[in-house]
């Protein structure tokens, strides 16, 4: 039985699926959009009405500080309360230009300031299908797998939370993706580096997305220089050794990697600066609480490792990962109505655990069987590299499991 030719065209079209994930995105705004209250679990709003709070405070007058609060001492002073200076600007200036129209407004701005992040939610959705359509030639197996991986728990519950560290960063994470894919596939390695410096204004998740991607790459050129000088007259085994040492110097990907560290390093350095001149150079720079603040995040407190040993411990930590893994390919409708901090029972247990562990897994491993692997393989894997590095961030906000979505994205792509 042949389809009808127009029905045929139809499904060919190549615009098709994308309306189709279009529609599907603006369910998110017809049933999601309406928010203009905090109604979630106790880590969703508070995230959400700091960082709004720190956008809305941002201006000129306090040399852009991303504070929650200012007060003026005895002496005439005036205190910040500056702990997230370690962040980049660029989401808090997005959340300030959508919440600016409606000041006065509380509501208006929260509501202003959702629609802002829900709109990035299906930007990054896009971003993610028109990367799976170049990787799979196939445009329905990446709306298929977009739409399921988009589906899941951690991503509708967390898509409307206003804060610099969730959708906004992960719009950044895909957009330097999608560039990746560009990259690899039509050698454009311009687009890269700007998608890469937009992301870095966004949030640092993205230098997760870089270290396997720069790493899977060195590895793949040096193999490709040492199999170059194999292929024609076997050089002697010194000339062998140099071209492979030489390589990584010769490579893009080194280059990248260093654009990224460089271009990373000089937001930080702007950040710093604005707090150190802020608080009138009355505080060396180990003792600004940005400062401060990321010493915490990064494992190099002390008191603070002291103080959340029971989850960072690796076993511990592990265990929770992987129980929230699992949670990762299960649809929202499933939890409706519970709170993301609290595990269903059933996925709490140790079953849950191995079902995390054997997803990913299957999702790793599977990477080194589809073409290109290095691609499929940073996807899968830049969750890992930034649990791992960041432990003290990842052990106690839940909502890092967002960037996790690598890995529902190589497993349904590799199903279907």
């Amino acid at each position: 039985m042949t389809l009808p030719r127009r029905l045929e065209s139809a499904l060919r079209s190549a615009w098709l699926p994308l309306a189709l994930l279009l529609l599907a995105l603006s369910t998110v705004f017809v049933f999601g959009g309406d928010r203009g209250y905090f109604y979630r679990g106790v880590g969703h709003n508070w995230i959400s009405s700091e960082h709004l709070t720190i956008a809305m405070n941002l201006s000129p007058e306090h040399g852009f500080q991303r504070f929650e609060r200012r007060s003026i001492d005895d002496d005439g002073s005036t205190r910040y309360q500056l702990p997230y200076n370690r962040f980049p600007i660029g989401g808090y200036l997005l959340m300030k230009g959508a919440t600016l129209p409606f000041g006065g407004s509380p509501s208006a701005q929260l509501y202003a300031a959702r629609i802002l992040v829900l709109l990035l939610f299906a930007a990054t959705a896009v971003l993610a299908y028109l990367s799976l359509c170049r990787l799979t030639s196939n445009r329905w197996i990446a709306l298929t797998a977009t739409l399921l991986a988009f589906s899941t728990y951690y991503l509708l519950y967390f898509n409307d939370m206003t804060g610099n560290d969730g959708m906004i960063d992960l719009f950044g994470v895909i957009l330097t993706f999608h560039g990746m894919v560009v990259f690899v596939q039509k050698g454009r390695f311009r687009q890269l580096v700007v998608k890469t410096c937009i992301a870095l204004l966004l949030g640092w998740h993205v230098l997760a997305l870089l270290l396997p991607f720069v790493i899977f790459g060195l590895a793949s050129d040096i193999l490709r220089a040492r199999s170059a000088a194999t292929a024609s007259t076997p050089p002697p085994y010194y000339v062998k050794l140099k071209r492979a040492a030489s390589a990584p110097f010769r490579s893009r990907y080194l280059l990248l990697g260093a654009v990224a560290l460089g271009f990373g390093l000089c937001v930080l350095t702007f950040n710093f600066t604005m707090e150190y001149a802020a608080l009138g150079g009355r505080k060396p720079l180990t003792e600004l609480p940005s400062f401060q603040s990321m010493l915490k995040r990064t494992g190099a407190d002390s008191g603070f490792n002291a103080e959340f040993a029971d989850v960072r411990a690796w076993r511990p930590f592990l265990e929770e990962q992987f129980s929230r893994i699992s949670q990762m390919f299960i649809p929202y409708t499933f939890h409706s109505g519970r709170d993301a901090s609290q595990s269903p029972a059933w996925l709490a247990e140790f079953r849950g655990v191995v079902l995390g562990v054997v997803l990913s897994a299957t999702c790793l491993m599977g990477s080194m069987f589809v073409r290109p692997r290095i691609l499929f393989a940073t996807l899968a894997s830049f969750g890992f590299f930034w649990a791992a590095l960041m432990r003290n961030s990842s052990a106690v906000h839940d909502f890092e499991l967002i960037y996790y979505i690598g890995l529902p994205l190589v497993f349904f792509t590799i199903v279907l």
